[in-house]
């Protein structure tokens, strides 16, 4: 069953005349292109190439805290008897990376619903995995520390276990890229032509070289000029095994090109698809 494309709406607003305020409701959106994308499926049991080089899929697995601060304190302040409501944040050359919502009363949390996804890793980024304690007014340190490379202190499962300076230890998952099969793009249905919106990078459309802004001029040798919208979403949506010829123009009045998109490997980065298991 091919799955329903994910659609989101374009507005073209039209010219708002001072004044008019019934006229410009009714007018602000003069067209309205919607925007689809090509199906993303479930890459299991699918033979895949390897992930790029440097991109890894990296998750807050858990953590396990004492049971009382280092100078003998309880969680949740001095009167405060019990478990703390911990979070995880995780930067990466002081930028935020991950950050999971908390989760309540446990000093062995695993935030089975924290963020996760696909990030491009060099050898000399630096990071800093910070434990907090969520609090109605404000929040309390649990521990933190500062990370060199990653890479070094991976198990063969794939985790990597960091003890904090309070003593509390974070797992994190630092793994070969999480892969989707697919195209790997958006489109913009308009009448009578077809314009890219958004490419995965890591993608086979990607690959081969389509960018945001290109116009399909044909599908199969089909002149997208003389196809219905919905004869061009089926193509698009219809699994291209050994591989979809197409014509496109890069950019406005850019040299055209023929290419053809197999279906295969979507290595999507957290900036373009956010969480992904």
């Amino acid at each position: 069953m091919i799955p329903f494309p994910t659609m989101s709406l374009r507005c073209v607003p039209s010219v708002f005349v001072p004044g008019a305020m019934l006229l410009a409701l009714v007018t602000a959106c003069a067209a309205v292109y919607p925007e689809l994308q090509t199906p993303v499926r479930s890459a299991e049991g699918q033979e895949l190439e390897a992930p790029p080089k440097g991109l890894r899929w990296i998750a807050f697995k858990g953590a396990e805290i004492p049971p009382e601060t280092r100078d003998g304190r309880k969680w949740g302040g001095d009167l405060g008897r019990r478990a703390p409501d911990p979070y995880a944040v995780l930067y990466m050359n002081g930028r935020l990376l991950l950050k999971t919502p908390p989760q309540g009363g446990t000093l062995v949390p695993t935030w089975p619903d924290g963020p996760a996804g696909n990030f491009r890793i060099h050898r000399d980024d630096r990071f800093r995995v910070e434990l907090w304690d969520s609090n109605v007014l404000n929040d309390h340190p649990i521990g933190y520390k500062e990370v060199g490379s990653l890479d070094e202190g991976v198990d063969t499962s794939g985790e990597v276990e960091i003890e904090c300076n309070s003593g509390a230890r974070v797992r994190l998952a630092f793994e070969p890229a999480h892969a989707r099969l697919g195209l790997g793009l958006y489109y913009e249905l308009r009448i009578g032509e077809v314009f890219v919106t958004r490419v995965y990078e890591e993608s086979p459309a990607g690959r081969a070289g389509i960018k945001p802004g290109d116009q399909i001029l044909a599908l199969e040798g089909k002149p997208v000029s003389g196809l219905k919208a919905l004869e061009v979403q089926s193509i698009l949506n219809t699994p291209h095994m050994t591989g979809l010829p197409m014509k496109i123009r890069h950019k406005v009045d850019g040299p055209e090109a023929a290419v053809t998109v197999k279906e295969g490997a979507i290595f999507p980065l957290f900036s373009e698809m956010g969480t992904l298991r």
